[in-house]
């Protein structure tokens, strides 16, 4: 049956009108346009540090230290805003009550997460001067700024596991946009206590802001009645089968986790400043990774696993099939115009304030090393995101394993011949 509004459309009107009418496609454009918005005042926070603070044995210490935070973090904050995803969607057709599990997760997950980053804490002192080279000086300022982002762990896992129940009820623009809120916050507390307290200020801001990121995630799920979120610390039958699927998924993404770790330990051994051009190029990658994967990837997952449980594995095949091709076009588009304007985009990221102008030409170098791997990233996580939707997670530790070998073995030979580039190719 024709709708009247569209037999009045010219035939180029009518098929935007019909795509725009899909539910997937619909949502990932708002989510892409919320999450740009979010993740684009996020990303300002690195440009900010360079302008304010520049490169130094400073800045390289918050880094290393902010590294390890969110290696931590890594392992299970993305885990479980993917992987409850599916719980959700399949708890909601069978008409469960959804706040007892999630509040479930929570409580189990708080006291777990507590006492790893405790024992966690005391055992990385005397491990920093094993794997960097940094004097000792830095290495004591490793430590107290691990110190003080350690709260960023568990308030990182504890508004993931909001943010994704939200994204299974489909309700993706707050998921998308709270990251600006900790942006906005973090940037206000740097720029007010920089002269004061230093590169302390940073690990200040960054805990402020995830602090009040969680509690606005809390109060919209209040606000929109989905469901009343009961905390408990019962580990019941079904939050042992999620955890066990998602510990497969922990277990690669601990593995996977550790090569941005490694790589900074090993950029170290390339003198001063090498972490933060390491970071600086790192976080450039991340902006064309972030502005595709965090729209797409979450709304795929939503609506695959919904899709899954309704129409079985084949309409799983044929949605795979269809973004596969879209995302690696897309993906290889943006790699090449970003190559082809490197140069000015590095000078407009960073070619002001305290930072060294001559090492503008090796970060705008490390960042296409970069670069080189962005077509194979965004089509793999498509893969994964049909994973995920089958509760597969297997599949990511045996990744993991493989891959964080092969990076440390191309990180030593690559480094050789082009020092702190090398080690980005060695991640592409």
């Amino acid at each position: 049956m024709a709708y009247p509004v569209i037999a009045s459309l010219s035939k180029p009107k009518a098929m935007l009108f019909n795509l725009l009418r899909r539910g997937l496609v619909r949502d990932t454009l708002w989510t892409t346009f919320f999450s740009t918005i979010g993740k684009s005042l996020g990303f300002l926070i690195p440009f900010f540090i360079a302008a304010w603070f520049g490169v130094t044995s400073e800045t390289d210490a918050f880094f290393f230290a902010y590294g390890i935070i969110l290696f931590l973090s890594g392992i299970f904050a993305p885990v479980v805003e993917s992987i409850i995803v599916p719980y959700i969607a399949e708890a909601i057709s069978r008409n469960e009550d959804t706040g007892r599990f999630v509040g479930n997760i929570l409580g189990v997950s708080g006291g777990a997460l507590l006492v790893l980053l405790a024992a966690f804490v005391l055992l990385i002192k005397p491990a920093l001067s094993l794997v960097t080279h940094f004097d000792p000086q830095t290495v004591r300022l490793v430590f107290w700024l691990l110190v003080e982002t350690a709260p960023l762990f568990v308030l990182l896992v504890w508004t993931s596991v909001l943010a994704g129940t939200l994204n299974a009820y489909k309700r993706f623009a707050f998921p998308a946009l709270s990251p600006g809120i900790r942006a906005l916050v973090c940037l206000g507390i740097i720029f007010a206590f920089k002269d004061t307290y230093g590169v302390h200020a940073i690990a200040i801001g960054y805990v402020a802001g995830e602090l009040l990121r969680l509690g606005s995630v809390f109060w919209v799920i209040k606000w929109l009645r989905l469901f009343k979120l009961r905390v408990s610390f019962r580990l019941s039958a079904k939050l042992r089968e999620f955890l066990q699927t998602a510990s497969y998924q922990m277990a690669g993404m601990a593995v996977i986790g550790i090569n941005p770790i490694v790589d900074k330990a090993m950029a170290s051994w390339l003198g001063k400043g090498s972490v933060s051009v390491l970071h600086y190029a790192d976080r450039l990658y991340m902006i064309p990774v972030t502005f595709v994967s965090t729209g797409l990837m979450v709304t795929l997952l939503s609506h695959w696993s919904g899709r899954y449980y309704e129409e079985g594995i084949e309409r799983l095949h044929g949605d795979v099939k269809k973004a596969i091709k879209i995302v690696g076009l897309l993906a290889l588009f943006i790699t090449l115009a970003l190559v082809l304007v490197r140069q000015p985009l590095v000078r407009l990221a960073f070619g002001r304030g305290a930072f060294d102008q001559t090492m503008l030409p090796e970060v705008g170098w490390v960042w296409v090393c970069y670069l080189l791997g962005f077509v194979p990233y965004m089509t793999g996580t498509v893969f994964l995101r049909a994973h995920l939707a089958l509760k597969n997670t297997k599949v990511i530790m045996q990744y993991g394993f493989f891959v964080v070998g092969l990076n440390v073995l191309l990180n030593y030979i690559l480094m050789k011949y082009f020092r702190v580039a090398g080690i980005a190719l060695a991640t592409s």
